[in-house]
């Protein structure tokens, strides 16, 4: 297999001084005129558009977006084709330049009538390549994880991990838990009475921005079950006595803070890749990922304790229930041919 050769990012200092004034002013400009993307991929997007400023600066001869041709727009993918990226990688970095220069070609016509989308029109099928095949969590290692930061007294990792693993919400998504959530009492539990006329407790999370197109993307408030209630009190009674220990004032409204001598500050979605990778996955014994609580829970819900998988892809925030089964419920034994040996 070629080894993949990593594209370097493009500083805002060379963007700034090296790219075409025009180039520069158009990507600026298409980033701030597109509210349907999201924080997250505005930033994606920002990176990827620096790198094709700087193709075009390196390969083009720096010449305008609106001077490229069609066999620019192949070059550009054959570029990116030879660093042996996956496909995922390349067309992502396509998109956002097809999708500057759809903007272009839209709102610049009577300026620039000739122009056409050069990516668009040069771009050609990529072999998709294999996606990373996905091993949920089972029931022995999850238990392992759970016990073992008990016994090492990690109650924040603990809280984090049982909180994500019963919302299934995404690596993104975890920062956002407020700490009001530690104060809710029994008279802020909601209930709901299923088809067999039982009662199920729980409470309703902060709104928090969850993946979807634009700024605002889908906004939704988590159910949080009594046994996740526990734990969230009892790590945020641990924040407190680490705090008044460092002499601390605690401003932070995040339910998951750093805390040392500096102060308390929020965490971000980085930390919790850095506990997977060098803690959780020590403990496992192999490597494991955030996504793979999401992986986890959908597969024991569904394939474990037979839980209606409508219900499960409401919990995972999918518009179908088909994105759940695809890509999230696991099951190797269901259908396989086997059974015709």
């Amino acid at each position: 297999m070629n080894e993949t050769i990593k594209i370097q990012a493009v500083s805002e200092k060379w963007f700034s001084t090296k790219a075409r004034k025009f180039n520069q002013n158009k990507i600026n400009e298409y980033l701030d005129h597109s509210p349907r993307l999201s924080p997250s991929t505005l930033v994606q997007y920002r990176s990827c558009l620096r790198i094709f400023a700087k193709w075009i600066h390196d390969y083009c001869k720096n010449k305008k977006i609106v001077e490229l041709k069609i066999r620019d727009g192949k070059a550009y993918q054959d570029w990116l084709l030879g660093h042996n990226g996956s496909s995922t990688n390349v067309n992502v970095k396509l998109a956002a330049a097809s999708e500057l220069c759809e903007y272009i070609e839209k709102y610049y016509e009577e300026e620039f009538p000739a122009f056409r989308n050069p990516i668009r029109k040069g771009r050609e099928r990529i072999v998709t390549t294999p996606r990373k095949e996905k091993k949920p969590l089972s029931p022995e290692e999850f238990r392992l994880l759970v016990t073992t930061l008990i016994d090492r007294q990690h109650f924040q990792r603990l809280c984090y991990l049982i909180l994500t693993y019963q919302t299934a919400c995404r690596r993104a998504e975890s920062p956002q838990f407020s700490r009001e959530i530690a104060g809710y009492t029994i008279a802020d539990a909601q209930s709901y009475v299923d088809d067999y006329d039982v009662s199920h407790s729980y409470y309703l999370s902060n709104p928090i921005r969850c993946k979807g197109a634009g700024r605002l993307g889908k906004v939704r408030r988590f159910k949080i079950s009594n046994d996740s209630m526990r734990y969230i009190k009892k790590w945020d009674v641990v924040r407190r006595k680490k705090v008044r220990k460092l002499g601390l004032r605690d401003d932070a409204d995040g339910l998951f803070v750093q805390i040392d001598r500096r102060g308390v500050r929020n965490l971000t979605p980085a930390a919790f890749a850095y506990w997977f990778q060098y803690e959780f996955s020590e403990i496992i014994g192999r490597p494991i990922h955030p996504h793979d609580l999401r992986t986890s829970r959908a597969t024991d819900l569904v394939v474990r304790e037979n839980k209606p998988i409508e219900a499960v892809s409401i919990m995972m925030g999918h518009n179908s229930t088909e994105t759940t089964q695809q890509f999230y419920v696991i099951d190797n034994h269901k259908d396989s041919d086997a059974v015709l040996l």
